[in-house]
């Protein structure tokens, strides 16, 4: 691992300018989808908007990180930006012509995931170039923080300028952070990593054959594989409920109401960064992400009998910090682990199998909320515990799903690979 070649200023610069492009992100997301909403009213509307920002970037992702082992990771996120704002462009065009319409919202959502796909591995892999093993999880820390700040500031931000400056002024917000950003990172020196033997046997071929040596990297180092399942086997239902949640908060609380509980849900992703950087002196990351996947579990349980907004806010205050700082130990694991030439391309491999089964969660919540989930609810008399309202087979599914999650979590802790994964040597 890097000793710490540049300045802590340089770091808090980069992820300064990634917290600045992800609230530009929020701000046009959020005019875009009310726009859909207003224009087509259609669920299924929302579905390829969501898969227009998963797929193609799942796509790319193994190119992508054997691209950014190969290249300068300043200039693969100087690249992946000026993609980005090309999407953007496509869409503020299209608004301003008043053209727009859902294919050219795909078009740019689908260039923003290409440009995602390579963005995230230069700068998940540029990090531990610059900070120290010890300062590493105080900064992941602070990177989901930004996103958490993003993810929350950004729809009030945009529900404040949609009244006047419309749909083309808040693309042209994120025009404005990405150029800035762009600007920003140009400027900046970012160290490029040490060979290793294993690294540069591993780009003497093409990219293509390069871009499979990730999976082979992880695939050879069990301890980390057993952990990925871990990982994709919780995203699989997180991504389900993630998909419910507005559905399900709207079926019991007014849009005011249902508001507050999703400003608390970013609040709660502030307060989890914070959180994982204090608790990194005294825990390793490894306790930190199973102790929070087991109260996961017993969190879902309780939301699925939550009916009122303090309640639900409470737990999706709970959900957020638990998810923020699962994912910072995650990360801060990867990194210390894979070595910093490999990082581009075993990063991207391991975001893609974590994130495998997302579009399948997406494409099935829908029927199985809507079909099976009301069918179950009825045959099995659940009305008792769960009440006789429209929320019920929707409490019921998210019940479910945690009874689930908690027991794959704690078969997880049982297996010795995953307790001891930041002890197994990687070499």
């Amino acid at each position: 691992m890097s000793a710490g070649r540049t300045t802590p200023r340089a770091i808090w610069t980069l992820i300064g300018v990634e917290t600045l492009c992800l609230l530009g992100s929020e701000i046009s997301r959020f005019g875009v989808a009310v726009w859909i909403y207003r224009s087509t009213e259609s669920v299924s509307a929302f579905s390829a908007l969501l898969l227009a920002n998963t797929v193609p970037g799942m796509v790319a992702a193994l190119p992508a990180g054997s691209i950014v082992d190969r290249s300068s990771r300043k200039v693969v996120m100087i690249a992946a930006a000026i993609l980005s704002l090309v999407g953007s462009l496509i869409v503020f065009g299209g608004a301003v012509l008043g053209e727009l319409s859902m294919p050219i919202v795909v078009i740019g959502a689908s260039l923003a995931s290409i440009a995602e796909s390579f963005q995230w591995p230069a700068l998940s892999a540029s990090i531990p170039l610059m900070a120290t093993e010890e300062d590493l999880p105080k900064y992941n820390g602070f990177l989901e923080s930004g996103r958490a700040a993003s993810m929350f500031a950004g729809p009030v931000i945009a529900g404040f300028l949609l009244a006047f400056a419309k749909l083309p002024g808040l693309i042209a917000v994120e025009l404005v952070t990405f150029v800035i950003a762009t600007l920003v990172v140009a400027s900046m020196t970012i160290p490029r990593p040490e060979p290793t033997a294993e690294g540069v046997e591993d780009t003497e071929g093409s990219v293509l054959a390069d871009s499979v040596s990730g999976i082979k990297w992880i695939v050879a180092h069990k301890p980390l594989f057993k952990f990925l399942l871990v990982a994709t086997f919780a995203n699989f239902f997180i991504s389900i409920g993630m998909v419910l949640m507005p559905p399900y908060g709207l079926s019991f609380l007014g849009e005011q109401s249902y508001g507050i509980s999703t400003g608390v849900f970013g609040a709660g992703m502030i307060v989890g960064g914070f959180i994982y950087g204090a608790l990194s002196s005294r825990l390793k990351n490894i306790q930190q992400f199973l102790w929070t996947a087991l109260v996961l579990g017993g969190v879902y349980v309780a939301y699925g009998f939550a009916r009122d907004v303090v309640g639900l806010s409470a737990l999706n205050f709970l959900i957020a910090v638990i998810m923020t700082i699962g994912n910072a130990a995650i990360m801060t694991i990867w990194q210390t682990k894979v070595p910093d030439d490999l990082q581009g391309r075993v990063l991207s491999t391991m975001r893609l199998v974590a994130d495998i089964t997302i579009p399948v969660s997406f494409l099935i919540a829908g029927p199985l909320t809507d079909k099976l989930a009301p069918w179950l609810y009825e045959r099995t008399h659940a009305a008792s515990l769960w009440g006789t309202t429209a929320s019920g087979p929707m409490g019921a599914l998210f019940s479910v799903m945690g009874v689930v999650l908690f027991v794959g979590f704690v078969v997880a802790t049982g297996i010795r690979d995953i307790r001891e994964v930041e002890d197994r040597p990687t070499s």
